[in-house]
């Protein structure tokens, strides 16, 4: 069922031609932080930061901001997964991109992987583990 609609057509939203200009809304460009800024509170949250400001092209990034609505989007999570691995030595898969949204939850996540790395100590004792089972 179509129904008439009826609206005014001003001379700054029509082309000479009588077509009607389709205007994009505006941009709000100081609404890119979805919170107040919040710093850094160590290390890794800092070369984080500094990561996705760089990828982002933004002049810094908090602690709580969101990557999306900072303008990432997935080329961009590759580029900033791909950083992060080589600064930090350490194999962030680009789910967590998406998972993490913001530098607070990503950091959250690379302390978990930092502490579920296997040193010699751990490598040792799953081999002396996996010897005993053996002899059982």
């Amino acid at each position: 069922m179509f129904q008439d609609v009826k609206f005014d057509c001003d001379s700054e939203n029509s082309l000479p031609g009588g077509a009607l200009r389709r205007a994009l809304p505006a941009i709000d460009s100081g609404g890119q932080h979805s919170q107040v800024y919040q710093a850094p509170r160590n290390d890794l949250e800092e070369v984080l930061a500094g990561i996705w400001a760089d990828v982002l092209k933004a002049e810094r990034v908090g602690v709580h901001d969101n990557f999306f609505e900072l303008g990432g989007h997935s080329l961009l999570a590759t580029q900033i997964a791909s950083r992060v691995q080589k600064q930090l030595q350490l194999n962030v898969p680009l789910r967590a991109m998406f998972e993490c949204s913001t530098v607070g939850e990503l950091a959250e996540y690379v302390q978990g992987l930092q502490g579920s790395v296997l040193d010699d100590d751990k490598v040792d004792r799953l081999s002396d583990l996996m010897a005993e089972l053996e002899g059982l």
